[in-house]
């Protein structure tokens, strides 16, 4: 058994051989971490029919939490695919995030872009068009209601 385990971390696509007469399934390596690298359960590998892998398992493992590796599929697609775990989405994450607050760094640094500009150049004609408008004229009074009309009869 040890034997196995042993021999299923050492595969990787680019020494994977296929077995005869499974050419036409899906084959891929699976295995177990948690946040910290420690192994939860053992690599293996699996074969599966590709339908059934891309519709199914592959969402499902995901979710599990299992690393999955295609070592080899019969459409060539997946050739440099690897299901994420969690704590590796997360992590790319915080770099995309520390670029973007990079790059708001790099630029609060400059002076202000040509639409920063012109949005600040139409708020001061918004606010100069009202206050011309309030100068022209007198504000204009509140409706007041009308009052009921007298002709009706009221019915008990």
């Amino acid at each position: 058994m040890q034997n196995k385990e042993q021999q299923a971390l050492l595969v990787h696509r680019e020494n994977y051989e296929v077995p005869k007469g499974q050419e036409q399934v899906v084959h891929y390596k699976i295995a177990k971490l948690d946040a910290h690298g420690k192994v939860l359960e053992p690599a293996r590998i699996c074969h599966d029919e590709p339908k059934l892998f891309e519709t199914v398992l592959k969402r499902n493992l995901e979710i599990l939490g299992y690393t999955v590796e295609i070592l080899h599929h019969p459409d060539g697609r997946y050739s440099s695919v690897k299901i994420e775990t969690a704590e590796e989405k997360l992590a790319l994450k915080d770099l995309e995030i520390q670029k973007l607050k990079e790059q708001v760094a790099q630029k609060e640094g400059n002076p202000l872009s040509e639409k920063d500009a012109e949005i600040e150049r139409l708020k001061a004609e918004l606010a100069k068009a009202k206050a011309e408008g309030n100068k022209g004229g007198e504000p204009k009074q509140p409706k007041e209601p009308k009052a009921p009309k007298e002709g009706k009869k009221e019915t008990k």
